[in-house]
């Protein structure tokens, strides 16, 4: 039987194993061994999705300082300094605004008040002289003799007694009026003495806190009081007290006055301590000794020095 070929069975014999293994040691000589780097590679990116763009966000600025002038002088701030500085500046031109209105206000209304004030002044003084004419003329009418007018011109009689009532009902209206004038001022200046009052009341405890207490301010009024009518000050004008700078004044005086008494009560008490009467020649004794001793030196030493502390006693 016959072998199957090399090609139909895909084997190699001796010499073809050996012919192959011989053409795989040698070396290949069609390859460049450096060969030429190309440089330039279009390297194509991958097809992406199409997104839409973002926009990068900006960095963030630094705060850097503004300079502006406040009274002549350049002064740095950052935007947000300024910024505060701008609404602050904003409030207080708020503020100021409704201060400057409330101010006009109350100036216009003041104007208002005086301006009403002395128009009812000039109503007042027009209501007096026709007061004081009415009051004359009725004065002159009551000489007339009515009876005789009666007998004589009756006509006339019933002309002065319409005369006489008009007068006399102007002259009830023209006192009422007075009156409803007089009643209005009363009440303004009691309304202006009980603001004043009590203005002068938190001046008084702004300067004297301690009068904040019910009773201790009782008790230094009440001294106060005494005290001034004691430097005889009437009841009346001690009770018509109303400025607190008097009441501050007097209080000084009571205090001041009251240390003094007390500094002489003091002093009266202390006795006068005894003199001590010294005998003549007592302090003599240790002079001498000094004395003796800085001789006694000097003539055993002789020396400049214990002569000068010898000379230095005796004076």
């Amino acid at each position: 039987m016959d072998n199957p070929s090399s090609e139909s069975t895909g084997s190699l014999d001796l010499n073809q194993a050996a012919s192959a293994l011989s053409n795989l040691m040698e070396p290949i000589k069609d390859i460049d061994p450096n060969p030429p780097v190309d440089t330039e590679i279009d390297v194509k990116p991958p097809e992406t999705e199409d997104k839409p763009e973002v926009e990068a966000e900006a960095p963030e600025e630094e705060d850097a300082g503004v300079t502006i002038q406040v009274d002549g002088k350049d002064v740095t701030l950052t935007k947000a300094e300024l910024a505060e500085a701008y609404k602050n500046g904003l409030r207080q031109a708020d503020y100021t605004k409704k201060t400057m209105e409330a101010s006009e206000l109350r100036k216009s209304a003041e104007q208002e008040t005086a301006k009403a004030r002395q128009e009812r002044q000039a109503y007042a003084e027009n209501l007096n002289r026709m007061s004081v004419q009415l009051e004359a003329v009725m004065q002159q009418q009551q000489q007339t003799d009515m009876n005789a007018l009666l007998e004589s011109d009756p006509v006339e009689y019933l002309k002065q007694q319409h005369l006489w009532q008009q007068r006399q009902a102007q002259l009830q209206q023209v006192n009422h009026q007075r009156q409803v004038i007089a009643e209005q001022q009363n009440a303004e200046q009691q309304q202006a003495r009980q603001s004043f009052l009590q203005q002068q009341q938190q001046e008084l405890l702004a300067k004297l806190p301690g009068w904040k207490d019910a009773a201790k301010a009782a008790a230094e009024r009440e001294a106060l009081r005494t005290y001034l009518k004691g430097e005889g000050y009437a009841e009346e004008d001690v009770g018509n007290i109303a400025d607190h700078k008097a009441v501050i004044l007097a209080r000084k005086a009571m205090l001041y006055d009251q240390m003094i008494s007390k500094a002489s009560a003091a002093a009266k008490k202390v006795a006068p301590l005894p003199q001590k009467v010294e005998r003549p020649g007592v302090n003599e004794a240790p002079s001498m000794d000094k004395r003796g001793a800085a001789y006694q030196r000097l003539s055993k030493s002789g020396s400049i020095q214990d002569a000068a502390a010898l000379f230095s006693s005796i004076l």
